[in-house]
């Protein structure tokens, strides 16, 4: 419920008369002001006897957006994964409660919904957080609507606004660079680089590796797990779930660390504590260490990644073989980020157009 405030004004014979309301109205109790009589009106407040002077023609049930964001985090959180609902609870707590705070969801209208959408544009907030917002809220006035607080949904009647940011580029690794790094690492970072590099896995990937997912009888590895916040979880998609080809640069480093942890523990990389490791964070500041060292430009440990998908693409790689490799959902995905680095053609030779139709005449 919204607040109860109080005003004190005087009146003709210089009394303090005390003044109730919500919002911006205000009404005369007629009372002297003092604790005893601002009590009798919190009571009568509460029991909604001023529900008609105050204009607040709704259920004392009715519960703020802070109240229903904690309510749907709840619901969320018996079927999201760990990382998707801790990216709600992000949202939840460094945006949306920070913004409407303790308003009542039957005060929102849609203007507040889009002064709130500017200000995330205004803060260079990208289209992922603002979206995750907006699913939020939209849940919050369903809630409303089923209760019967509300008529219409106000988030259905603004649109997704168009973020001012601008999406980071790829910046894969060239092969000299691959192999300054690898001669300037040692041990399971190297190994970690030298697989990330020729296999295109995701970091948390191949975190959650573990020896009985590689047959090096048919040079494969499957992939059906991720480390994410701390935990090993299924991947985020169906189609990250996959069994990839081992290259052979690939098999190189992947032997190497079985040297280093095969005996300890099922999985590939360890932690000092010899279990797997909780995030990628090791590794990333490992990676910007020696990208420091070598005075080569830093970037985030995904672009190892994107050296993978550039660098097969780049030298005639089928676009397909690449896609399966990455977990994409489909092709177009694939084409839609990489495109720019598979070679381009001047000219195409269409043989079996040629072969049948010589010299501009058709042959038998």
């Amino acid at each position: 419920m919204k607040k109860l405030r109080f005003k004190i004004r005087k009146n003709a014979k210089d009394e303090s008369i005390l003044y109730y309301g919500i919002g911006t109205k205000f009404l005369s109790s007629g009372l002297k002001d003092s604790k005893v009589n601002r009590n009798i009106i919190i009571g009568k407040f509460k029991s909604g006897k001023f529900d008609k002077e105050l204009e607040v023609n709704l259920q004392h049930n009715v519960k703020t957006i802070k109240e229903l964001l904690i309510e749907v985090l709840e619901n969320k959180s018996k079927t999201l994964k760990y990382k998707t609902l801790e990216a709600y609870k992000s949202s939840t707590n460094q945006h949306l409660i920070p913004y409407f705070q303790d308003t009542l969801v039957t005060e929102i209208k849609p203007i507040d919904i889009k002064k709130f959408q500017d200000s995330l544009v205004d803060k260079k907030l990208g289209n992922g957080i603002i979206n995750l917002a907006r699913i939020l809220l939209k849940e919050v006035f369903a809630i409303a609507i089923l209760h019967e607080w509300i008529t219409l949904n106000p988030i259905k009647m603004i649109e997704m606004p168009k973020a001012r940011v601008s999406t980071k580029k790829a910046k894969p690794f060239t092969l000299d660079e691959i192999d300054l790094i690898l001669a300037n690492t040692k041990g399971a970072v190297r190994n970690f680089f030298g697989i990330s590099f020729f296999t295109g896995m995701r970091s948390g990937e191949l975190l959650a590796l573990k020896w009985e997912d590689i047959d090096f009888k048919t040079d494969t590895i499957s992939i059906n797990k991720t480390v994410a916040s701390g935990y090993i979880n299924t991947p985020k998609t169906e189609s990250s779930k996959r069994d990839i080809e081992i290259l052979n640069k690939a098999k190189e480093f992947l032997i190497a660390q079985r040297l280093e942890t095969g005996l300890k523990n099922d999985y590939v990389f360890l932690s000092q504590h010899n279990t797997h490791y909780s995030c990628n964070t090791f590794f990333y500041y490992a990676l910007q260490d020696v990208l420091e060292k070598l005075n080569i430009e830093k970037r985030s440990l995904h672009n190892t990644r994107h050296t993978f998908a550039s660098l097969m693409l780049n030298n005639g790689i089928e676009a397909i073989w690449v896609s399966n490799m990455l977990g994409h959902e489909n092709l177009n995905i694939t084409l839609k980020i990489y495109t720019h680095y598979m070679p381009k053609k001047e000219k195409m030779s269409i043989e079996f157009l040629e072969k049948r139709y010589k010299n501009g005449t058709h042959s038998a």
